[in-house]
């Protein structure tokens, strides 16, 4: 592959700050530009930088919020169905929030399934609002599911949410 020495050059500096091999890298972002192009990009979306809507949420009072939480499920049931996923907690973890999570900032996410044990981590920064706005949209999520959370936290910035596979079958 012939790349440009000045891209080349990034390409390297960053794969060197992640502890990367170039190859890695350069596989890295393909599989994020194509992930980008199967899922985040089926439906029309207007790109928001991350900053201006964590303004928005913040600033805006609970029964808006509100409005905005309750939608979580639809606009992940349309986008689900848009790309033929069974809308199901397996897929919503691997091809919602994940995305979510590496594209629009919200949250850093990570999980773990134990047998039928979730734990499903998100970091979300320090603004108590949006902490509690990525718990509530998530439970809103969770809730159509039909999941019984045993474990719900929240703790400075840190949201967690712990259920059994059989809560929802």
């Amino acid at each position: 592959m012939r790349l440009q020495s000045d891209l080349l050059e990034i390409l390297k500096q960053s794969a060197d700050k992640k502890d990367l091999t170039l190859n890695a890298m350069i596989t890295n972002i393909l599989n994020k530009n194509i992930t980008y192009d199967e899922t985040v990009n089926v439906i029309p979306n207007m790109v928001v930088p991350y900053d201006l809507f964590f303004n928005i949420i913040t600033k805006i009072e609970a029964p808006d919020v509100n409005e905005i939480v309750k939608s979580a499920p639809n606009v992940v049931k349309k986008l689900f169905d848009i790309m033929g996923v069974q809308y199901d907690i397996d897929h919503v973890i691997h091809n919602y929030l994940t995305t979510l999570s590496k594209y629009c900032n919200w949250f850093e996410f990570s999980y773990k399934i134990t047998g039928n044990n979730y734990r499903l981590v998100f970091c979300t920064g320090n603004s108590p609002k949006w902490t509690t706005f990525v718990q509530q949209y998530v439970k809103s999520i969770l809730d159509s599911l039909k999941i019984l959370v045993v474990n719900d936290s929240l703790h400075d910035g840190i949201v967690v949410f712990e259920f059994s596979h059989r809560d929802y079958l």
